[in-house]
């Protein structure tokens, strides 16, 4: 399945702050364009291995931020991907889903809308049709649409049908579905819904503390913090000031105190000691 981050809606900043992450990640790029220009030049562009660089390199732009990169990639693989494996192809459509969500990264929402409509179109019920898990992949990507256009009444009703699908199909701890319930979360907060965002936020808390590796360090104190914001919300400033102060403890020791997160927690732990005060 080709699902979004949804954990990296968590951030309080970008992690591209972080110098060290900063200069990993375009030395990563580097030697990915390297490996594609070798590549090309010995093998030429139709392969699969060749498919393979361009989807690191678009994953790379797109955590980098650069994204008329990330669209320029994801059309070419797109593209690629119709002469190898034919239109119709899972491993075609699921490209074209990454093109419509390198168009919407790139500011474009009309071009993604456009993929999403084609491809809800499509019938995945038939034995011979594309993948059901693709069909889910479409809704995520209608519902990323919604949420782009901050329309989070149509995108709630998305995200709930995408949880219920992934529970059925896969477990309620399976790691699409504990991503799905985020992207669920992110959207109940949205709509300001806080008692609703809380209880999947807690879930997912819960998942995370057996599963430590699938969510980022960053992450992780982003999620405290939109914890502490729903407690604070529905009046319980005690317990959002407790995750305030656990959350700049974390990224103090895990950032630094120069680190543009540690920084942002103080803030937000200075505004909330002066209220409770």
């Amino acid at each position: 399945m080709y699902m979004e981050n949804y954990f990296s809606r968590l951030l309080l900043s970008s992690e591209l702050d972080d110098p060290i992450y900063f200069a990993k990640l375009h030395q990563t790029i580097s030697d990915l364009e390297k490996e594609r220009v070798q590549h090309f030049n010995e093998n030429g562009p139709m392969n699969i291995h060749y498919i393979s660089l361009m989807g690191e390199l678009n994953m790379a732009y797109y955590q980098a931020h650069e994204t008329d990169k990330e669209l320029e990639t994801a059309q070419q693989i797109y593209q690629t991907s119709q002469v190898l494996n034919g239109e119709e192809d899972d491993v075609t459509i699921e490209s074209l889903i990454a093109l419509a969500l390198s168009y919407l990264d790139d500011g474009q929402s009309d071009e993604a809308q456009s993929i999403a409509d084609d491809l809800l179109q499509k019938n995945y019920t038939k034995e011979e049709g594309p993948s059901y898990t693709l069909y889910i992949d479409s809704l995520c990507l209608q519902a990323d649409i919604h949420h782009n256009r901050k329309d989070y009444d149509q995108e709630l009703l998305i995200r709930q049908q995408v949880l219920t699908l992934l529970t059925s199909l896969e477990g309620s701890a399976s790691n699409q579905t504990i991503m799905a319930r985020c992207g669920l979360a992110v959207c109940l907060e949205k709509r300001k819904s806080y008692k609703e965002a809380l209880e999947q936020y807690r879930i997912i808390r819960s998942y995370l503390d057996i599963e430590s590796d699938f969510a980022t360090e960053a992450e992780k104190i982003g999620l405290l913090v939109h914890i502490g914001r729903c407690y604070k919300k529905l009046g319980n400033s005690e317990d959002a000031l407790a995750l305030y102060r656990w959350a700049h403890r974390k990224a103090h020791v895990k950032f630094g105190a120069s680190s543009l997160l540690a920084r942002k927690m103080q803030k937000i732990l200075k505004i909330s000691e002066k209220e409770e005060g």
